[in-house]
């Protein structure tokens, strides 16, 4: 028996798929009796943690408990903040979660978000005062994504605030990530000695994909029907790349392995001999994450020509996705 080996053409394309992080908290005091709210904080913005956003790039479930403290001691420089890891004055946590909700911006600036209701017992912290709340996938120590300085509703400065023996505390997190609005045209790649330039954008931004999987490890969401190739220009961020399209032909979508504090992660996708083949070549690619969706275009410079794709070859593309703060 003769082994006919298929050559695989791999193209790295090194940066271009950047969103940014941001999360809210709001604090209620809830009476067991009447169900009246006696302290309403509303939402105030909290800092994401170092820590939180290396563990996201490595585990699932980090958004799976909320604790409150009594310290109301905070770094000033915001670098100072984000690299600590747990409450300053812990007094209690809880993964009592009693409800999930997800949704979309539908304007600029377009993000998905994800908020989580958790309670605390009725009795467990009455007559404790309160000042820090956090976020993370832990019950105590250092397992936070989040912390904050609960801040009073009307003058937005730190508080404390002494829920009463007959009180539920409840603590909602919402964190949203937020689709790039610049488009990234650099770097240029190579394949087979010819130079592509590039196009990133995010893609479909109103879509559910940027929103249902927040909470769960940023990376690759394996299909093969949405890790496409299309032989038509970049669309919008609303929709995805025009003209005719091909599905790559394997689930075998991947996360290179993740290098703590870099905050970033090599998703990568290989195809099949069957997979991405357009009689016009590709133009676009879609790229489909568990931080949303992005499309990047390939034009040859000088020539404009798309990357041919045929039976003859199989090949591997990979992107850099990167995340931060949202400031």
């Amino acid at each position: 028996m003769t082994n006919i080996i298929i050559p695989r053409k791999e193209i790295l394309v090194p940066i271009g798929l950047n969103f940014g992080m941001k999360g809210f908290f709001r604090i209620r005091t809830i009476n067991k009796f009447s169900g009246k709210c006696r302290i309403d904080t509303g939402f105030f913005p909290n800092t994401i943690l170092n820590s939180g956003r290396n563990i996201m790039a490595d585990t699932d479930f980090w958004m799976t408990w909320c604790q409150v403290g009594t310290n109301d001691v905070f770094p000033e420089l915001l670098e100072d903040r984000q690299n600590e890891t747990a409450l300053g004055g812990w007094i209690d946590g809880t993964n009592d979660i009693t409800s999930t909700t997800n949704g979309q911006s539908g304007v600029a600036p377009y993000y998905g978000w994800k908020r989580r209701v958790y309670r605390f017992p009725v009795g467990d912290i009455g007559g404790k005062n309160l000042s820090e709340v956090g976020v993370g996938w832990g019950e105590t120590g250092s397992t936070l994504i989040s912390r904050a300085p609960i801040l009073d509703p009307v003058s937005h400065t730190p508080t404390t605030i002494t829920p009463l023996s007959d009180e539920i505390l409840e603590v909602s997190y919402e964190l949203r990530y937020y689709a790039p609005t610049v488009d990234v045209t650099t770097p240029s790649v190579v394949l087979d000695g010819i130079t592509y330039d590039t196009v990133t954008k995010a893609c479909r931004v109103t879509d559910s994909v940027w929103s249902s999987s927040i909470g769960n490890r940023i990376g690759v969401l394996p299909s093969s029907l949405l890790w496409d190739a299309w032989d038509g220009a970049i669309g919008t961020v609303l929709t995805t790349p025009n003209g005719n399209q091909a599905d790559c032909d394997t689930n075998g979508q991947y996360n290179s392995a993740y290098s703590a504090n870099s905050y970033e992660m090599q998703v990568n996708c290989p195809t099949g001999s069957t997979g991405w083949n357009l009689g016009a070549g590709i133009r676009c690619i879609r790229i489909r994450t568990t931080a949303g969706e992005y499309q990047t275009s390939f034009t040859a410079n000088p020539g404009g020509a798309t990357i041919p794709k045929s039976i003859a070859y199989t090949m591997l593309m990979s992107w850099t996705l990167s995340w931060a703060e949202k400031v």
